[in-house]
């Protein structure tokens, strides 16, 4: 029997965060029982609109193409750029990228909160977190590619 014969009921949840949305898919069997992906499928915010992710290796290809490095010196280029980011907001210090944008750490207090399954009070300890703000050139150049 093909699988598009088991199937009888198809659902779907969307949860919204930020400009994503989470979805998980079910398909009910002939036999009741239901299959999901085991993880949410992320979609863009915007279903209509595909919404690609760069990766490092996309970062290194132009470095390869165009300045002539050989891939694997072109890959430790951005290795090395992304570990300075990061040993220099391990130590406390800002990053400023000058038409990007700027890296900030922010330290966030300890808080009361509460468990939204059990209602129980539990104590969110005090940690320090990454904040990245655009520059208002990024800002613009967003805002103008959008229309």
């Amino acid at each position: 029997m093909a699988p598009t014969d088991l199937m009888q009921e198809h659902s779907r949840t969307t949860t919204f965060s930020g400009n994503h949305e989470f979805s998980t898919e079910a398909v009910s069997a002939q036999d009741g029982s239901f299959r999901r992906p085991s993880a949410p499928v992320m979609a863009p915010h915007d279903a209509g609109q595909d919404s690609p992710t760069m990766t490092k290796a996309d970062l290194a290809e132009p470095l390869f193409e165009h300045v002539g490095l050989n891939k694997r010196e072109a890959k430790d280029i951005v290795e090395t750029f992304f570990k300075k980011i990061s040993d220099s907001l391990e130590r406390g210090e800002s990053v400023k990228l000058t038409g990007f944008g700027n890296f900030q750490l922010r330290d966030k207090v300890s808080r009361p909160g509460r468990n939204p399954k059990t209602g129980v009070e539990v104590n969110i300890p005090a940690r320090r977190i990454v904040t990245f703000h655009a520059s208002q050139k990024l800002k613009s150049a967003i805002d103008e590619s959008s229309i």
